[in-house]
C-alpha cells in the first residue's frame, strides 16, 4: 500500500507518523527515558515459581519482574549449551498447542535458574512485561527464529509459486540450521537481498550467543533498533513515496540504513528544513488531538463514543443528526457500514488492544448484519496487529480481540486527571453546598455559638447563597451567630474550609472522601470502639430496664393475686361494705396482742402513732401460702378513692409522709396475712360521698397492729390484720 513516513526527531522525543493514501493512520512515540523494550533479548534469572498459576516470575532488570507462562517456555537454548540430544541438539522444539500439553512449571524451572527470554509485551499499568523463550529477531525481509529450525512464509504472500521460490532460496542460504520466516516485505525480492538479510541476522545471533556465555543475569543481550530505523525496516516498501525527517543527524543515519538494507526501488528521503514544525506542515498535530476525544464524528452526521476501561473498550454507534433519505433500515445500514470502517481506523490510530465490544445500531435484516460483518473483516485486513472477530449478535454487538503489544495512545500521551483523580467526574456544586451545611450541623455543638466563615469554590458559594439560602438561614438560627460565606477561586470544587472568627478552641471537620489510607484506618478503629462502648451501655440500660420491668410485673402479679380467686368481691367499689369490713377488723385487733419487737409507724388520716412490740414471736407467711383472696377494704378503698386521700393529706400536712407509706403497706400486708373475707350476699348501691372510703381506711389503720418487712433491700410497711397472729420467724 502506498504510504509516507513523517519523522519528527526532537531532543528527548521522537514521533513517527504513518500516512496511508494521505490518511494519518498510525502514530508512534518514543522518549529517551521511556524507550520501548519490546523485542529485547535478555538473560534473566527466575525469581519465583508459581505452580498454582503454572507460571514463573523472571528478573529481567526492569522495575517489575517479567511474567513467563509455562506454555511460552521452550528450553532449547539451555539444552544447546549443555549439549543435549534430539531436536534440542538441532535447535528444534515443538511448540505447545493443538492438543499438546506443556509440562509442569516446577519440572522445568526453579528459583535462581538463568534463562534467555525476549520481551513480547511491554509493562502496561500495574502489570509487568510478558516474556517468552521463543526468540525472534526481525530483519528487513526475514525474521530469525533460532529455536524453530525450519523455514516459514508469511500468509499474506498468496502466490504458491512465489512462496516456493522464496523457501528454496532461504533453505539453500541459511547456516547452522537456524530457522527463518519470510516476511510480507520479502515478496518479489532478489536472492541477493535475502542473502544480505540472512548474513545480518546470523551475525546478530552470534553476538547474542557470545554475550549469553559471559554476561551475568540480568543483562540485555540484544536491543531493538531506534524508532526511526525500526519504522523504516517495518513500513518502508517499494510503494513508499517519501520519508521526511526534520533532524540532520537522524537523516544521515536513515540514509545509510536505507542504502544498506532496503532493496530497490528505494524510497525517497527528504530532510525537512523549514521553520514551521513538520507535523504542522502536514496538518498532523490537530488530528492527534481530535482522535483523542471520547466522541468521534462520522462524515454522514453520526458519531462514535469510545469508553476505555481496565477490562475492555466499548464503542457505541449512533446515527446522530443523520436522518437518511428513504427508509429506516437503509439509514441504519449506511451508518453501520461507515462506523465499522471508522472503528478500525481508530483502533489502529489509538493502538487499542485487548477485548473490544462494538455496539452497532440494531439491524432486523440478517443480510444487513452479514454485509456489515464482511465490511469489518475487509477493513481489518490492513491492520498488522492480530485480530479475532465474532459474528454480529442478535443484539447488534460485535465481540473482537486485538493483540496488545504496547501502551495505547491515550496511556502514552495522557495521565489521570489530577482534579477528579481519574474518576471522570466530580461532585456537583449543589451537592457540595448542601454537604457543607450537613457537615457543619453535624458538628454544631463544637462551635459553641461562635461566629464562623465558610470558604468554598465560587460555584459552591453561589449555590450556598442562592439554592441553599433557606437551609443556611436555619443553620444560622440554630448556631445563634452569623455564618459568613466566602468564595475562593483556587479551592477545589469538592473542598471547603470552616474558620471560627471568634476566640476559642480550633474546630476541625473530618471529610471522609478526602482521607488518606492511614486516616481512614484510624477513623474506622475509632468508630468500632465507639460502637462497642455504645452497645455496652445499651445492654446495661436494657438489663436494668428488664429488672425494673420484672419487679413491676411481680408487683402487678401480687396485686392481681389479691384481687383474684374466690374473693373477687368488689369491696372497694362499695363504701358500705368497706366500712363493715373495717369495723370487723377493728374488733379483731382489740383481741390481738402486739408481738413485734420492731417499732412500727402507722399513719392515719387523723394522727401518727408509734406502737412498740417487744418479746413477741414473729413470722412472715410465704407469699405462696398467703391467701390470694384478699379483699381488704382499706386497699380497695385506697386504690379506688385516691382523691379522698389527697384531701385528707391536704388537711393534715404533717401526716402526709406517714400516710403515703402506710396505705400501700396496709394493702400489701393484707395480701400476705389476711384471711379471705366473705363475699357480701348483696351489694348495696355505691355512695357518691368519697370521704366514706377514706374514713374506713383511717379507722382500720388506727386499729390494726403493724410490722415492717424488707422487700428488694428496702423496708416496706405492711398492715397485718388481727385475725392472723404473727409467728416467730
Amino acid at each position: 500500500m502506498q504510504n509516507e513516513i513523517i519523522i519528527n526527531a526532537d531532543a528527548g522525543e521522537t514521533r513517527v507518523a504513518i500516512l496511508e493514501r494521505s490518511s494519518f493512520t498510525e502514530l508512534y512515540i518514543e522518549r529517551d527515558n521511556e524507550r520501548s523494550v519490546v523485542g529485547n533479548v535478555i538473560k534473566g534469572k527466575v525469581s519465583r515459581v508459581l505452580p498454582g498459576m503454572q507460571a514463573a516470575f523472571v528478573d529481567i532488570g526492569l522495575e517489575k519482574a517479567g511474567f513467563l507462562y509455562v506454555g511460552d517456555y521452550y528450553p532449547v537454548l539451555e539444552k544447546n549449551k549443555s549439549g543435549g540430544n534430539g531436536d534440542a541438539k538441532n535447535g528444534r522444539h515443538r511448540r505447545y498447542g493443538r492438543g499438546r500439553t506443556p509440562p509442569k512449571i516446577e519440572t522445568v524451572l526453579h528459583e535462581g535458574q538463568e534463562v534467555v527470554v525476549q520481551i513480547a509485551k511491554e509493562p502496561i499499568g500495574t502489570k509487568g512485561a510478558r516474556i517468552t523463550s521463543n526468540i525472534s529477531i526481525p530483519g528487513r525481509h526475514l525474521v530469525l527464529t533460532p529455536g524453530a529450525g525450519r523455514v516459514g512464509v508469511s500468509r499474506r504472500i498468496d502466490s504458491d509459486k512465489e512462496r516456493k521460490r522464496l523457501r528454496e532460496i532461504v533453505e539453500r542460504l541459511r547456516v547452522d540450521d537456524l530457522g527463518f520466516i519470510i516476511r510480507t516485505a520479502g515478496h518479489g525480492v532478489r536472492e541477493s537481498d535475502l542473502e544480505a538479510d540472512i548474513k545480518y541476522l546470523t551475525s546478530v545471533w552470534n553476538k547474542i550467543n557470545g554475550k549469553m556465555e559471559s554476561d551475568p543475569a540480568p543483562s540485555v543481550l540484544y536491543s531493538e533498533l531506534d524508532l526511526p530505523l525500526k519504522m523504516i525496516r517495518d513500513f518502508a516498501n517499494p510503494e513508499t513515496s517519501r520519508i521526511a525527517i526534520d533532524s540532520k543527524p537522524v537523516y544521515e543515519e536513515l540514509k545509510t540504513f536505507v542504502d544498506e538494507f532496503v532493496a530497490e526501488p528505494r524510497p525517497k528521503i527528504i530532510h525537512y528544513q523549514e521553520t514551521r514544525p513538520i507535523f504542522d506542515e502536514y496538518e498532523l498535530e490537530s488530528k492527534i488531538h481530535d482522535n483523542l476525544e471520547r466522541k468521534v464524528g462520522l462524515k454522514s452526521g453520526g458519531h462514535l463514543v469510545f469508553d476505555q476501561s481496565e477490562a475492555l473498550t466499548a464503542i457505541d454507534v449512533n446515527t446522530g443528526r443523520y436522518t437518511g433519505k428513504r427508509d429506516l433500515e437503509e439509514t441504519i445500514l449506511r451508518t453501520n457500514l461507515e462506523a465499522v470502517r471508522e472503528v478500525v481506523y481508530q483502533l489502529r490510530f489509538r493502538n487499542i488492544g485487548g477485548l473490544v465490544i462494538i455496539d452497532l445500531i440494531d439491524m432486523e435484516s440478517a443480510g444487513h448484519r452479514e454485509k456489515v460483518y464482511r465490511a469489518l473483516q475487509e477493513a481489518l485486513r490492513i491492520d498488522k496487529a492480530r485480530t479475532n472477530i465474532l459474528k454480529i449478535s442478535e443484539l447488534g454487538l460485535v465481540e473482537m480481540t486485538r493483540k496488545r503489544t504496547r501502551e495505547n495512545l491515550l496511556q502514552t500521551l495522557c495521565e489521570p486527571c489530577s482534579y477528579c483523580e481519574g474518576r471522570g467526574f466530580v461532585l456537583s456544586s449543589s451537592s457540595v453546598a448542601f454537604k457543607v451545611l450537613r457537615e457543619i450541623r453535624n458538628d454544631l455543638p463544637r462551635f459553641s455559638s461562635r461566629r464562623i466563615a465558610i470558604s468554598a469554590n465560587p460555584s459552591v458559594a453561589e449555590h450556598l447563597l442562592r439554592d441553599g439560602s433557606a437551609a443556611l438561614t436555619q443553620l444560622t438560627e440554630d448556631l445563634g451567630r452569623e455564618i459568613e460565606v466566602r468564595a475562593r477561586p483556587g479551592l477545589h470544587q469538592e473542598q471547603f474550609e470552616v474558620v471560627a472568627l471568634d476566640e476559642g478552641p480550633p474546630v476541625s471537620i473530618p471529610l471522609r472522601w478526602l482521607e488518606g489510607p492511614k486516616e481512614r484506618e484510624e477513623r474506622e478503629k475509632r468508630e468500632k470502639q465507639e460502637k462497642r462502648e455504645a452497645k455496652g451501655k445499651r445492654n446495661g440500660s436494657a438489663k436494668s430496664e428488664e429488672g425494673e420491668k420484672s419487679g413491676q410485673k411481680s408487683e402487678r402479679g401480687r396485686r392481681r393475686g389479691r384481687r383474684g380467686g374466690d374473693g373477687e368481691a368488689e369491696v372497694a367499689e362499695a363504701p358500705e361494705a368497706a366500712a363493715g369490713a373495717a369495723d370487723e377488723a377493728t374488733e379483731k385487733a382489740d383481741d390481738a396482742q402486739p408481738t413485734s419487737d420492731t417499732p412500727v409507724e402507722a399513719a392515719t388520716s387523723d394522727e401518727a402513732a408509734e406502737t412498740p412490740a417487744e418479746g413477741s414471736e414473729t413470722s412472715e407467711t410465704p407469699a405462696a401460702e398467703a391467701p390470694e383472696e384478699d379483699t381488704s377494704a382499706e386497699a380497695r378503698a385506697a386504690e379506688a378513692e385516691p382523691e379522698a386521700k389527697d384531701e385528707d393529706a391536704a388537711k393534715e400536712p404533717e401526716a402526709k409522709p406517714d400516710e403515703a407509706q402506710a396505705e400501700p403497706a396496709a394493702a400489701e400486708a393484707g395480701a400476705e396475712t389476711a384471711e379471705p373475707e366473705p363475699e357480701p350476699e348483696e351489694e348495696e348501691p355505691r355512695r357518691t360521698a368519697e370521704p366514706v372510703a377514706a374514713q374506713a381506711v383511717a379507722e382500720l389503720a388506727a386499729a390494726s397492729p403493724e410490722t415492717a418487712e424488707v422487700v428488694d433491700g428496702e423496708p416496706e410497711m405492711r398492715i397485718l390484720p388481727a385475725s392472723r397472729k404473727p409467728e416467730e420467724s
